[in-house]
């Protein structure tokens, strides 16, 4: 037998664990329309049934068919890709060993890209999608309200490309080894550069995409947005400072745990100090200013850490 409307209604808030106050508030009407929708006393109009159809994450027909969505579920070719990483990872260790040219540095830079960013993120990102848990997610907050499925979806495009670029740069890194000299050392520098920069961008880029599909509230969207202009103020200070140190160690020729690294050390640590103290001073400032004005625009903080992070950087590059 059909379910009614309100018996539809009824279960699908039940099933999210959801009170009559819940729904009410997510569909801006009082409690006791809710509660008359469900006994059958009224009836909620097109564009209501509408707005409840999406608030359950599914489309209008879907309601009205009592047919759920399909759950997201990850493809296999991101796990194929990982397999086929490690592959590759053993066939240049047995070749390395053949021809008695094995680069310890590509080694230790296949297995942290294929084992530790590519294994872990997959196993990660599939267990997700599992079990619905995304609570170790960045930027992830328990009490803003997200489109799960669309999360799943946002999570399998971020896996395919991290498994692309990942087995794409392992390989390079293993054909690339087999140069001689100095030329290995600057194309290795550049090869873990630029995917550490393709990473970051291309997490940050899906996430940014997805903001007004994933998250529900119109205020949580716009805190979203606003908190990406210090995330990207972020990222920018640590790739510039990061090439601006392989720059001068290959300009300068200075070797690992000599006295002028270790000095440079200290510099490092104290820009990383000042651009993460202002990256979560303006999230949180970011978050607030949405909250009283709907607005956000950087402060005299942001004018300061930018100022002292530039100093330091100048400071590093004449030490």
């Amino acid at each position: 037998m059909e379910k009614s409307v309100g018996e539809k209604l009824k279960e699908y808030r039940q099933q999210r664990q959801w009170t009559q106050q819940d729904l009410a508030e997510k569909l801006n009407v009082t409690r006791q329309a809710v509660s008359n929708w469900e006994r059958g006393k009224t009836l909620p109009d097109i564009y209501m049934v509408k707005a409840i159809a999406k608030v359950f994450e599914m489309t209008l027909d879907e309601y009205m068919q009592d047919a759920r969505p399909a759950n997201v579920q990850m493809p296999k070719t991101p796990g194929r890709l990982a397999a086929a990483t490690i592959v590759v990872i053993v066939l240049y260790l047995a070749a390395g060993a053949i021809t008695s040219s094995l680069s310890v540095e590509a080694v230790v830079g296949m297995v942290i890209i294929g084992v530790l960013c590519q294994g872990f993120l997959h196993l990660y990102f599939a267990s997700s999608l599992k079990t619905d848990n995304f609570a170790m997610l960045a930027g992830y907050d328990s009490k803003v309200e997200y489109r799960t499925q669309e999360v799943k979806k946002v999570l399998i495009q971020m896996d395919f490309h991290v498994a692309c670029v990942s087995f794409a740069t392992v390989l390079l890194l293993g054909v690339c080894s087999f140069f001689e000299g100095s030329a290995w050392e600057t194309v290795y520098l550049c090869i873990t550069f630029f995917y550490c920069l393709d990473l970051s961008l291309a997490l940050c880029f899906y996430n940014y995409r997805s903001i007004e599909r994933t998250l529900v509230n119109e205020k949580d969207q716009k805190t979203a947005k606003a908190g990406y202009f210090s995330v990207g103020w972020f990222l920018g200070c640590v790739f510039l400072l990061i090439g601006t140190v392989m720059v001068k160690f290959e300009l300068e020729s200075i070797k690992n745990n000599s006295p002028k690294a270790q000095g440079m050390i200290g510099w490092m640590a104290l820009f990383l100090v000042v651009t993460m103290a202002e990256l979560f001073y303006e999230q949180h400032r970011a978050k607030k200013e949405v909250e009283t004005s709907g607005t956000y625009r950087p402060g005299i903080a942001f004018v300061i850490s930018s100022l002292l992070a530039a100093g330091i950087l100048a400071a590093l590059c004449f030490s």
